[in-house]
């Protein structure tokens, strides 16, 4: 989640908005980080969540390692959940983290 806010803010140029949002769906909770930044390019899309990746842009700020996404996803995973992104250059990024309330287990059974 840090890692989005952070991003965030990297991304988004001075006077524009960033929010976090977070609901209750069906049994889920819905964490939303929205900015108003440079947004990512479609054809990057499928790619920013793997391992080492980013995107090449000369509008970008600062360069990470390109474990951040990668990170986050696998977090979200581990719990359960999934993150999904949407985005449009020049208007922004949208990335949304659906986790289980409840995430379902083994059953433990007492000791006989």
């Amino acid at each position: 989640m840090c890692n989005l806010l952070e991003n965030a803010v990297k991304f988004t140029p001075q006077g524009g908005q960033i929010s976090l949002r977070a609901h209750r769906e069906d049994g889920v909770l819905v964490i939303q980080v929205q900015d108003t930044g440079i947004g990512i390019p479609k054809d990057h899309l499928d790619n920013i969540f793997e391992r080492f990746y980013q995107v090449k842009s000369g509008t970008r700020k600062s360069a990470g390692a390109g474990l951040g996404l990668f990170l986050v996803r696998e977090m979200v995973k581990l719990h359960g959940g999934t993150v999904t992104v949407e985005s449009e250059l020049e208007r922004g990024t949208t990335f949304t983290i659906r986790l289980p309330l409840v995430i379902p287990g083994p059953e433990t059974k007492p000791d006989a």
